[in-house]
């Protein structure tokens, strides 16, 4: 067995390392995508931190100032008693706050290049060297000839 044979385990190897170290399920690609929703959660829980203390405090005004209830319960159509309201056509009434509790953040997987199709990409490395070797050897034998 010629030494330069060994060039072709050498290949495959080499080829299965560096794409799964870029494109496989824990190399540098999908850790980037991974960064990048790590930032958007880490956004989105400042959001939800912001919402959390507007919430509160609105909370806050409900339990101790009665003047904020009365407000809110007007806006929400109530009033005292012996008082009537007067409703014009074409405006829109009471000012109608959404509530945005936050958003919900699903964490999306990474895209990454199976294990099974890396193995065959560098197999068929191995082979495209290993057919050259044998092609070169042979182009060799017959100029000998």
């Amino acid at each position: 067995m010629k030494l330069k044979y060994l060039l072709v385990p050498w290949t495959a190897a080499a080829v299965y390392a560096l794409s799964s170290m870029y494109a496989g399920a824990s190399g540098v690609l999908p850790y980037g995508a991974l960064l990048k929703e790590q930032e958007r959660l880490l956004d989105n829980l400042e959001e939800l931190k912001s919402v959390n203390q507007n919430l509160e405090g609105t909370a806050a005004a409900l339990l101790y100032d009665p003047e904020t209830v009365t407000v809110q319960a007007r806006e929400l159509g109530y009033g005292k008693e012996n008082e009537r309201f007067i409703r014009i056509a074409g405006l829109s009434g009471a000012r109608n706050r959404e509530l945005t509790p936050g958003t919900a953040a699903a964490v999306s997987k990474p895209d990454f290049i199976p294990d099974r199709y890396l193995k065959a990409a560098a197999l068929l490395a191995g082979f495209a060297v290993f057919c050259l070797l044998v092609i070169s050897d042979l182009l060799g034998k017959l100029r000998r000839e």
